[in-house]
């Protein structure tokens, strides 16, 4: 089930944006697929299409499903194979080849069909590694509770590179400024799957803010070796100046 958190983010804000999307006719069949290929990927939207347009650019096959009519068919028009078809169903799955290939990428909406998607995959095809997009914290929390050890928040990347954009901006070196990206998203990761365990609201809240507290000392204290190193730095360079090197 939800978290407590997710449930109220689900009722404020996930599900009122659901009522505002178009629905595919829901009479339309499913295309057939003539296609086996390594990675499939379930949901062309946004998300899925930056990752397989990565995918296509390094000559990597894959098999691309979406069940939506209208965006499908203006991905065609831009060159992409896309076959139309609800991607969480266990008979589309078996004829995109889901029993033959490597990897399956799971972007498509809204997360409860992500979470039915994965029980099917589980389910028929347990040899197929799942990669899973998470549109939030707390649907990544979902999705690690259902067993995913590959989860994708997906706005924390492009977050973070604003962060580092802003340090260097402001003087930081770029060195320093990616470390510290680095060294967040690795801590934040880490928390991530100790949270998704918590179940009750109010132990959740606790715990988040001692994790946020904790992440900033660590952070605090990584800034200061980082500043010993750059000031080494420097000193190495002006020496290395002097000297003519």
């Amino acid at each position: 089930g939800l978290t407590p958190l997710m449930m109220l983010f689900n009722e404020k804000i996930v599900q009122p944006k659901l009522g505002q999307c178009t629905e595919a006719p829901t009479e339309q069949l499913p295309d057939a697929i003539n296609e086996k290929n390594p990675v499939i990927i379930a949901g062309f939207g946004n998300f899925g299409n930056v990752a397989g347009r990565f995918l296509r650019a390094h000559n990597i096959r894959t098999t691309i499903l979406d069940n939506d009519s209208d965006r499908v068919a203006l991905l065609r028009r831009m060159g992409f194979k896309v076959y139309y078809g609800d991607a969480s169903r266990y008979d589309l799955l078996k004829a995109a080849g889901a029993d033959t290939a490597k990897l399956i990428v799971i972007t498509i909406e809204p997360p409860s069909k992500r979470l039915e998607m994965i029980e099917t995959i589980k389910k028929h095809f347990p040899n197929l590694q799942m990669l899973v997009r998470a549109q939030n914290r707390f649907d990544a929390y979902d999705l690690m509770n259902a067993g995913m050890l590959h989860v994708y928040r997906e706005t924390i990347d492009t977050s973070l590179r604003v962060g580092v954009d802003v340090m260097k901006m402001l003087g930081y070196r770029a060195y320093t400024a990616n470390r510290a990206a680095r060294t967040f998203l690795k801590l934040d990761e880490k928390n991530l799957k100790k949270l998704a365990a918590i179940r009750d609201e109010n132990q959740y809240i606790i715990a988040a803010r001692e994790k946020i507290e904790e992440l900033e000392k660590i952070i605090q204290t990584e800034r200061g070796d980082i500043k010993l190193q750059d000031e080494s730095f420097h000193r190495a360079e002006a020496t290395a100046s002097i000297f003519g090197f």
